[in-house]
């Protein structure tokens, strides 16, 4: 999730949605939900994005071929977008969505089919900063990686502003629920971080191999050891 600022108040939010093409699970959200809150954690209001349509993604292999790339591997990506007027405030906005859930494959995250996702974004106080734009990956990472093999991935982010940026591994935030799969209004932070299986951590997800991240230039590297579905967090 990320904003651009286009001046008069009047912001562009968008959120991409990344989903199995082959999952049995929930569909796009049609529309999508954005909660507000004020810089005190409260609820202040939201917006809805239409569903945009979705397109399927190359399989990225950043990897020399070390397999014949598998054929259950498809992901879809959507891309919401729409204009919302927030007024310059004194305690800045969080930007919030939630939705479950994870599939039940994921490696390294403890009953991975319930922990869902919430995506937040912060706008400064006024302050701070006057008619901010968020920063915003450039690529997104290869899907498929080799056991036993080193990736090095450009997982660098630009910001708008010139703004400085720095990189962390880190543990992601928890969602939506089975019982309510996608939160309208979300409920209001903090969240909880999702729950690593024993061994598996934000700086070593993997549990066994290896990973680093340059905290000022985003280059990723990592070699992990034992084939599985991973979540990683940057």
């Amino acid at each position: 999730m990320y904003y651009d600022c286009l001046g008069g108040n009047q912001y562009r939010v968008t959120v991409k949605v990344y989903r199995d093409c082959f999952s049995d699970g929930a569909e796009y959200d049609d529309p999508l939900p954005v909660t507000i809150f004020d810089g005190n954690n409260l609820n202040i209001g939201g917006f809805d994005i239409p569903f945009p349509g979705s397109a399927t993604l190359n399989v990225n292999f950043n990897n020399n071929p070390c397999v014949t790339i598998p054929n259950d591997i498809c992901i879809e990506e959507a891309i919401y977008s729409v204009v919302v007027n927030l007024p310059g405030s004194a305690s800045g906005y969080t930007l919030a969505y939630q939705r479950c859930c994870r599939g039940p494959d994921v490696t390294n995250l403890n009953t991975p089919e319930n922990q869902g996702l919430t995506l937040t974004v912060d706008i400064p106080a006024n302050n701070l900063a006057i008619c901010n734009n968020s920063p915003r990956f450039n690529n997104y990472p290869p899907l498929l990686l080799c056991a036993n093999e080193e990736l090095v991935f450009d997982h660098s982010a630009t910001d708008p502003d010139g703004d400085e940026i720095i990189y962390e591994l880190c543990t992601p935030y928890q969602g939506g629920s089975d019982l309510l799969p996608a939160p309208d209004p979300v409920p209001s932070p903090p969240y909880d971080p999702v729950v690593w299986i024993n061994g598996s951590s934000a700086i070593n997800p993997f549990g066994s191999g290896t990973i680093e991240l340059n905290s000022s230039t985003g280059l990723l590297t990592a070699t992990p050891l034992i084939a599985g579905l991973y979540v990683v967090g940057i």
